[in-house]
């Protein structure tokens, strides 16, 4: 059966309302951080409105709506009353719970009313409801909640749209081939996905917005807001618009208030003080320029080579340029407040007359720029010796048993950041290490 008319949802989930605020290195001021605290409140505001806006006719909430399995009073009434927003708009909620709000927890209080329009999945992996619309059902949707916090079992391979149903949609909180930086909760694969049978997967548990798979779309909305240095760039919720004929678009639709945002600024064309502030100014103008009236929290970066690195190491330097870069802008929404500021850059030094040197320093040099062309050479003969070389030196750090493994990445660097970021990191690194051997001698 095909559904009968072009119908819209929006996907969202990893709300975490109640969210505490972490990982600032400096103490922020109470302007920044009374939005820093109110924050996923608002993101969640925000999605609400993003789901009348666009007329949408149901929501599908993908689990972890609550930070803790206990949340506040103050979190609950909100959601409850973006619920209630969406009801007064004739728009049904579907919802799922997570990890973070399982069923054996608190979450919904029995002393808040909950819109009727309103539908919270139990743990039957058969679980599944109508979606109505002027008397017609335009889709159904599958989900399975989490009775506790730890779950291990595969609930994709165990959720199945039935042959010839409307439009079918998986509501899911799930860690699809146990990707890195998460739990690996309610484990699936593509394959399970795939096998489903569903028109479309709505998932939830990874922050970071994506699509899964192509055939059925999958998607993590990934979380409304950005809560840490950690989850960084534009944040929000899918608009998905399904056709007469069962196809999927989805749209991505911002809805964070505040963003983490790393900035580099490098030193290399500047003479003095009065040039590193007004350069930090202009990158952080810039910034929130392209901001989309978001406010920023700034780690600023001084990157490059020249004489200003000798100035940047005194002792407070930083410190005092962070305050007075914040003190020249008010905290007017939207904000850009300089949360930390670090020093990456190098002593002055001439590479490309030393790279020429018939010296150990040009030898270096020299070693370094071949195997960056080895890495992005496309000649397969030429690469092959670079992986037989490069690769092959960086194959050990990775051994698992390794005692220092645990502080690396956990997947092996790619060819794109061998031959570029590590490769111009290392190179740097060692110029440093030789060019100070030279000064002691």
């Amino acid at each position: 059966m095909s559904s009968p008319e072009l119908f819209r949802f929006l996907h969202t989930g990893d709300l975490h309302l109640d969210s505490p605020v972490e990982g600032l290195s400096a103490e922020a001021p109470p302007e920044v951080l009374a939005v820093l605290r109110a924050a996923t409140t608002n993101a969640w505001n925000n999605v609400v409105g993003a789901a009348i806006g666009h007329q949408i006719d149901f929501v599908v909430i993908a689990g972890d709506v609550f930070e803790v399995a206990s949340p506040t009073l103050l979190g609950q009434t909100r959601f409850r009353d973006g619920l209630a927003r969406l009801a007064d708009a004739g728009i049904a909620s579907f919802v799922v719970h997570g990890n973070h709000d399982p069923l054996d927890g608190r979450t919904w209080a029995p002393s808040l009313d909950f819109p009727a329009t309103v539908h919270r999945f139990g743990t039957d992996a058969g679980e599944s409801v109508p979606v109505m619309r002027d008397g017609r059902e335009i889709a159904r949707i599958h989900g399975r909640s989490y009775p506790q916090s730890v779950v291990r079992d595969n609930y994709a391979a165990g959720m199945r749209a039935q042959p010839g149903s409307p439009f079918a949609i998986g509501l899911l909180h799930t860690n699809v081939g146990d990707r890195p930086g998460h739990h690996n909760y309610a484990p699936c694969s593509v394959e399970d996905l795939r096998a489903s049978g569903m028109d479309y997967w709505a998932l939830g548990h990874i922050h970071q917005p994506g699509q899964v798979l192509a055939d059925p779309p999958a998607f993590y909305s990934g979380i409304p807001q950005g809560r840490d240095p950690g989850e960084l760039g534009a944040r929000g919720c899918y608009v998905v618009e399904v056709d007469a004929a069962r196809r999927v678009t989805s749209s991505f639709v911002p809805t964070d208030v505040v963003r983490w945002h790393p900035l580099e600024v490098s030193i290399d064309a500047l003479a003095d003080d009065e040039a590193v502030r007004r350069a930090c100014r202009e990158a952080i103008g810039s910034a929130l320029d392209a901001s989309d009236g978001r406010s920023l929290v700034v780690r600023l970066r001084l990157t490059g080579r020249g004489p200003l690195h000798a100035t940047l190491a005194r002792p407070g330097y930083l410190d005092d340029l962070r305050q007075l870069l914040n003190e020249e802008r008010n905290l007017a929404l939207p904000f850009a407040w300089v949360e930390s500021a670090r020093d990456l850059t190098r002593p002055e030094a001439d590479l490309d007359a030393r790279r020429e040197a018939p010296d150990f320093v040009g030898d270096f040099l020299r070693t370094v720029g071949a195997a960056r062309r080895g890495g992005r050479s496309t000649d397969p003969e030429e690469h092959e010796r670079w992986e037989k070389t490069l690769r092959s030196s960086v194959a050990p750090l990775f051994d698992e048993s390794l005692r220092g493994r645990r502080h690396l990445a956990k997947s092996r660097p790619s060819d794109d950041q061998l031959a570029g970021e590590l490769l111009d990191e290392a190179e740097a690194l060692g110029i440093d290490l030789l060019l100070a051997v030279e000064e002691d001698r």
